[in-house]
């Protein structure tokens, strides 16, 4: 995909997130992660394992990974860009507020190995996941395209079995990751 479609792609998801400022769509939104914080929960083990892969340090290690194999130029666009995202996702998350499915919602259960310390909207675990997810897809080869995709979509939906984002905040999340992806291809091309 092009850092034009991504960022498309990235805006619409994103603007979607925020449909959750709407109380008819909060109110979908909170059935929909109990919906499926259930289910999920059976596979809590692997949700925790991923869990990893969308923290700040699962960031860093994909980062390095990619300055040490692809190149540094490549290494230094992914942490660029997501520099430059998280510090409007930050912006975002204390300006809304919105808080936590598990200290919200009675049938919710955090089994994160950390508890969060900032708020649910938008999903920094998104964010990070498909910044190094769509990035990595772009400079592999094809066959690295779908596992990279699985392995986030994953790491998204493990946020909402282990108790910690709504749907609404993972869509949003995953928006801002396409964004970070589209200016990372961008900064490597550039630099």
């Amino acid at each position: 995909m092009t850092p034009g479609t991504l960022t498309l792609i990235g805006l619409v998801l994103f603007a979607v997130g925020w449909l959750h400022r709407v109380p008819a769509i909060a109110r979908w939104d909170e059935r929909v992660f109990m919906w499926l914080h259930k289910p999920l929960r059976r596979a809590l083990p692997l949700f925790r394992r991923l869990w990893h892969i969308g923290t700040l340090r699962g960031l860093f290690v994909g980062a390095g990974a990619t300055a040490l194999f692809l190149g540094w130029r490549r290494g230094v666009a992914i942490l660029v860009a997501y520099g430059i995202v998280v510090l409007g996702e930050m912006t975002i998350k204390r300006w809304v507020g919105r808080p936590r499915p598990y200290e919200t919602l009675p049938d919710a259960q955090m089994g994160q190995p950390r508890k969060p310390v900032d708020s649910s909207f938008p999903s920094g675990d998104a964010l990070r996941a498909w910044l190094l997810a769509l990035t990595l897809a772009a400079w592999l080869p094809a066959a690295w395209f779908w596992p990279l995709l699985i392995i986030a979509s994953a790491v998204s939906l493990g946020r909402i079995a282990l108790g910690v984002h709504h749907p609404l905040d993972v869509i949003s999340g995953t928006g801002l990751g396409f964004i970070a992806a589209a200016l990372a291809l961008w900064l490597a091309a550039w630099l």
